[in-house]
């Protein structure tokens, strides 16, 4: 007796490879905050929260500052600087 192949994992397969692009063309960002640049507007949002459940863009610009770290004095207007308190909070946030 020979087995037969099983088409269910092949169509198993397709239709989650369908759902994913069916959820990717909604448009919906898994990023906390979207954008490659600064903008104390959108970043607001990001006060109050822990940098552990932040998820940034990769292509945006960010340094987290804590309370016991060196700040370098070069601006960046472009870049996101996160002020952390020792637990990993966010306390404020700059553009620069």
């Amino acid at each position: 007796m020979t087995a037969t192949p099983r088409p269910t994992l092949r169509v198993t397969l397709i239709g989650a490879s369908l759902l994913t692009l069916a959820l990717g063309a909604c448009g919906a960002s898994p990023y906390t905050v979207d954008g490659a640049q600064c903008s104390p507007e959108r970043h607001q949002s990001l006060v109050g929260r822990n940098i552990g459940e932040v998820l940034l863009p990769p292509n945006l610009r960010k340094r987290e500052v804590g309370p016991e770290r060196v700040m370098t004095r070069d601006f960046n207007p472009a870049r996101l600087t996160m002020f952390l308190d020792a637990k990993g909070w966010i306390t404020g946030i700059a553009c620069g």
